[in-house]
């Protein structure tokens, strides 16, 4: 058998994603193929447990084996271990490999030990405290934190080895209900935080606050709150502190996702002025705040935007933040929102201030037909185009016309089409265009989405076609 380096063996294992099974089997082929694959497994190991108790049981019984034995004789002490059924103490440290550490799983693990009962308590505090204890000691360079729990009341940078475990932490994923004390000890020890997840939001969180002040590399900031998910949400909530905190990173920030299910102060408006070097830029609401989202992304500019992101922002916003880019913005997603008065403007606006455009997601209706034939003809690296009509109920818009433009002008590196909602397709219409677009070099990725004229016949067409080459990959999503 040939000898396979390391650099080849881990791209294998990214073949197989999230399959614990094929990795497993990898670690008994040799000492090479064990080493590479027990540290893959190990680096993030709460990604295999798919929601299966039995296998949350048996990661955390191999996690507990690599307590010391002080701890291993405080947790029998408290009727939480059975030290005479203990295994011996694996000769490898496997925690050792571990740079992704999820809290939550490790509340999942212990009350499913102990139960919910208030009597167990102190159990759970103690487990918890070794556990946590154990990974700051043993994790030789930890990235990854997801801090989630509002129940966490464990000052982490106080365990011995966290001096060693925390300072090279670059993503923290958090909510705002975690005690302040616990952020403000991580602010003694991780300066070098690049990405901030803030998932719930229900009160400001000074210690949170002063964490983000102190980052000197904070470049991604995500911020995502949904009503449905707080009991305790206010309208017109506040978190000055915290827009003020991200105001101090501006200049840095090139990664912003805001998505808001309710209306909230945040951030300040001065900040999207500032926005000078961003190149993500992705902004969601639920469309009952529309009117608060416009007034503030009205203010945004982003010369050097690459990727846009949006939903349920007006096409007059939209096409204001594309005319301040510079010419480098080539995703954009502009979807759920329609303004007959406003689209062929954004259209117009895309295809003049974006020649580099490889990926869009509009939607628009039989009117937007002109400027999208100009779109396709003037952006010439365009790779993906998903197109929405506008049309709701029985009204349909004109598929016949659309796959016509598509054949005929879209540029030669356009490879995916993506129809969604209510195109009036028929089956002429589609083997038409099939027959057309075999006279194109390269096959077509072809996708359907809630696209109520297509039947039976229209799929054996897609089939055909596929057989024959043309098609590469068709999907119909409603089924996939």
């Amino acid at each position: 058998m040939a000898t396979l380096n390391k650099d080849i063996l881990l791209y294998i294992s990214q073949e197989f994603g999230n399959n614990s099974n094929p990795l497993f089997s990898c670690l008994l082929i040799n000492k090479l193929w064990f080493e590479t694959f027990v540290s893959i497994l190990w680096k993030e190991p709460w990604k295999f447990l798919n929601e299966s108790q039995e296998r949350v049981f048996l990661l955390f019984n191999t996690i507990i084996l690599h307590l010391s034995e002080d701890s291993k004789k405080l947790l029998a002490s408290q009727g939480i271990l059975n030290l005479s059924s203990l295994q011996q103490k694996p000769l490898i440290n496997y925690i050792s490999y571990c740079n992704k550490l999820d809290l939550n799983f490790v509340n999942i693990y212990i009350q499913l030990l102990t139960g919910s009962s208030e009597e167990f308590d102190y159990q759970r505090y103690f487990i918890e405290q070794e556990i946590y204890k154990l990974f700051m000691s043993k994790c030789l360079n930890l990235r990854y934190l997801k801090l989630e729990n509002q129940c966490f009341n464990h000052q982490l940078h106080h365990f011995p080895g966290a001096n060693t475990c925390l300072p090279e932490l670059v993503h923290l994923q958090c909510t705002t209900n975690v005690d302040s004390e616990i952020f403000f000890g991580l602010s003694l020890i991780c300066k070098n935080i690049e990405k901030i997840s803030i998932i719930s939001f229900l009160n400001e969180n000074l210690g949170l606050n002063r964490l983000i002040d102190v980052q000197e590399n904070l470049n991604y900031f995500r911020f995502e709150i949904d009503r449905f998910k707080e009991k305790n949400y206010k309208r017109k909530d506040t978190c000055k502190g915290l827009g003020n905190s991200i105001m101090k990173h501006s200049n840095n920030i090139i990664h912003f996702k805001v998505t808001l299910d309710y209306e909230i102060d945040f951030p300040p408006i001065e900040f999207y002025q500032k926005f000078i070097n961003l190149k993500t830029l992705s902004l969601y609401n639920n469309g009952r705040i529309r009117n608060c989202f416009d007034s503030r992304f009205l203010f945004l500019n982003c010369p050097k935007l690459e990727i846009l992101q949006i939903g349920r922002v007006s096409q007059f916003v939209l096409s204001n933040i594309i005319s301040k880019t510079e010419g480098s913005l080539w995703y954009i997603r502009a979807g759920y929102t329609y303004d007959e008065n406003q689209s062929k403007e954004l259209i117009r606006t895309i295809y003049q201030y974006c020649p580099d455009l490889c990926n869009i997601y509009l939607v628009i209706d039989d009117q937007d037909f002109e400027e999208l034939q100009q779109l396709l003809m003037k952006c010439k690296n365009l790779f993906e185009i998903i197109l929405q009509s506008h049309k709701r109920g029985k009204l349909m818009s004109n598929g016949s016309i659309l796959l016509d433009l598509l054949v005929r002008y879209a540029p030669i590196n356009l490879e995916e089409i993506e129809l969604v909602s209510n195109w009036e397709i028929t089956v002429n219409d589609l083997e038409k265009f099939l027959k057309n677009w075999a006279h194109r070099e390269n096959p077509l990725e072809f996708r359907i989405r809630h696209v109520p004229s297509i039947t039976d016949e229209h799929l054996k067409i897609l089939d055909t076609y596929k057989e024959k080459g043309i098609i590469k990959l068709f999907k119909n999503m409603e089924k996939s």
